[in-house]
């Protein structure tokens, strides 16, 4: 019998990347959450951290081209944000 790692499944953006580190939440026009019910307003906040490897603040929903997944993490495909949070400079090599 083989020992199985853990696997979480997580969407390939900032959320779980190893160069993000959460700080709290911030309003955002492009929050990507449904609402709660119903009858509920639509949500306006998305967590939200730094960036260590561009050194910026990001939204946990951006997806950059330096996306290095956590250990043991399944990503799952998302659709980009239509903004970023700061705008990232992409390295080129």
């Amino acid at each position: 019998m083989t020992d199985l790692e853990p696997q979480v499944q997580m969407p390939r953006a900032c959320v779980s990347c190893e160069h993000y580190s959460h700080s709290g939440y911030a309003e955002d026009k492009h929050c990507p959450f449904p609402r709660q019910s119903a009858s509920a307003p639509k949500p306006t906040r998305t967590p939200c951290g730094r960036c260590d490897l561009h050194c910026t603040e990001v939204f946990a929903t951006e997806i950059c081209n330096s996306h290095e997944p956590e250990p043991f993490v399944h990503l799952v495909d998302v659709t980009n944000r239509p903004e970023p949070r700061t705008a990232i400079q992409e390295r080129l090599l």
